[in-house]
């Protein structure tokens, strides 16, 4: 399959792409409201949720924007490359995910959707966290490498 044919196909099965996909593929996040599918042996992952996708999206650039710095980005304004948009999606999870449980590590983000809703109840809206802390963990991950074989 031609990579346009890919994308064509990805898009017509998958309405509601989610923003969180890569965090999600890669394994260190879950989320209630994701829909997984195979396309062309290749993993994807959409939304069921209109609302979550919003909100997932609003998260996910404040946390582009805020990272700018530690990332030594001079824009952050759309996706970008690989190691960098997975810094940002899995260490701005766990940053916010340690928000709440500052006792332990965490390791695998069970419910996305669930913790952005909590988030936006605790601070009153997503523009209202403390993205300065939840940057240091942005800083603080880093992806797996991969090994030669």
């Amino acid at each position: 399959m031609e990579e346009d044919e890919y994308r064509s196909a990805y898009r017509t099965i998958n309405e509601r792409r989610c923003v969180f996909e890569k965090a999600i593929t890669h394994r260190h996040a879950e989320c209630a409201q994701m829909a997984r599918f195979l396309l062309a042996e290749r993993e994807g992952v959409g939304c069921h949720s209109a609302a979550g996708c919003r909100r997932c999206t609003r998260f996910l650039e404040s946390l582009r924007r805020n990272a700018r710095f530690t990332l030594g980005l001079i824009a952050a304004d759309g996706p970008l490359p690989h190691n960098k948009e997975i810094r940002i999606q899995v260490g701005g999870l766990r940053g916010l995910s340690a928000l709440f449980d500052k006792a332990g590590e965490t390791d695998k983000i069970v419910d996305i959707d669930g913790l952005l809703a909590r988030a936006e109840t605790r601070w009153g809206g997503l523009e209202k966290l403390p993205y300065g802390d939840i940057v240091k963990d942005i800083a603080r991950f880093k992806p797996r490498r991969w090994r030669k074989r």
